[in-house]
């Protein structure tokens, strides 16, 4: 099992600046706007206005929060814990921002061994206060290969794009529904050129404090693994090995749980350090077995909207496809 079957995908979700007005502001009344004002607004208005903020339900779903402008939401119910996102773990929250992220895994379990290496960029555009459109760019996969000709080999990656549907939000607690694909714009020699459709819900909350506590559950399905055989290579030990695709579909889940330690407008503001586990179980090959990973992570903000996130992540049960990973992004919210 390669690396990239084993990792939860897309695990790439930092968050949003921080938004002090809706520590305990007061909520206007609903107004709803055209679909063109409504997606120009949540791209580029002021999302920290005060009152611009308030709850909705799963009740009004259907009825209510398509056409009002997204809006952040408040950090928690003591203005302690801002809804940002944590490298390694699911949303379970709306962002606006881009963020270029790199990934480092050492090791690979593979025939000619070698290390890991990713570069990604992603977008999250708030379209309002219940949809949200999400997308990865990996422009570029590195890692060593099955293939004696070219050991160590980088490409361009598989491409993602999700929609999330907000399901309800309140001061404490945030939920969302999430659609994906990735899309085969890869290489099979980097583990890309798979297409898969990844339903997920992710959640947000906070039980009090400065404590957070999210994470998701989903599955990840693959439309095109049959396509993947490759044709037989020979090993450095001088084995055949065929190439063909073990990609298969996987059940998904996320927790982490952690706390912020000072406040926005100091250095090092918003810190939060948090744990993250994460659990892939196949669905199709009983005699696999799960993947269990765990690991610290950190957040913090530059300066402005400006915000640097680190994780590590070492597997503890299941397929060792590499030793320890290592994620660390620089995240620009607006």
């Amino acid at each position: 099992m390669t690396a990239s079957e084993v990792m939860p995908t897309p695990t790439t979700v930092p968050g949003p600046a921080h938004y002090p007005g809706h520590g305990g502001a007061p909520t206007t009344p609903r107004v709803e706007m055209g679909l063109f004002d409504t997606i120009t607004e949540s791209l580029f208005g002021d999302a920290s206005a005060p009152g611009k903020w308030r709850p909705l339900s799963l009740g009004n779903f259907f009825s209510e929060g398509w056409l009002e402008p997204w809006a952040g939401g408040p950090a928690g119910q003591s203005g302690l814990t801002p809804r940002h996102g944590w490298l390694g773990s699911f949303e379970g929250v709306f962002y606006r921002l881009w963020l270029v992220n790199g990934t480092y895994q050492n090791n690979l379990n593979k025939p000619f061994g070698g290390n890991g290496y990713r570069g990604d960029y992603s977008v999250f555009l708030p379209f309002s206060r219940r949809f949200e459109l999400f997308l990865n760019v990996p422009f570029v996969v590195a890692n060593g290969t099955e293939d004696p000709r070219r050991g160590y080999r980088s490409d361009f990656g598989d491409m993602s794009i999700a929609g999330s549907f907000l399901l309800s939000e309140s001061k404490a607690f945030t939920q969302l529904f999430t659609l994906g694909t990735i899309v085969p714009t890869g290489q099979t020699g980097t583990g890309g050129k798979l297409m898969t459709v990844f339903p997920r819900y992710s959640f947000w909350g906070n039980p009090g404090g400065a404590w957070v506590v999210r994470g998701g559950t989903g599955v990840n399905v693959p439309l095109n693994k049959n396509d993947q055989r490759g044709a037989p290579v020979t090993t450095p030990g001088g084995q055949l090995m065929f190439g063909e695709s073990s990609a298969q579909t996987t059940y998904n889940a996320d927790l982490a749980i952690g706390r912020y330690f000072t406040p926005h407008d100091v250095p090092f503001g918003d810190l939060v350090l948090y744990a993250n586990c994460n659990v892939v179980i196949p669905l199709e090959d009983r005699g696999r077995p799960a993947y269990v990973g765990v690991g610290p992570g950190t957040r913090f903000q530059i300066t402005g909207n400006w915000w640097f996130l680190h994780y590590w992540e070492f597997p503890l049960v299941g397929p060792q496809a590499f030793d320890y990973s290592m994620q660390t992004a620089i995240v620009k919210a607006w």
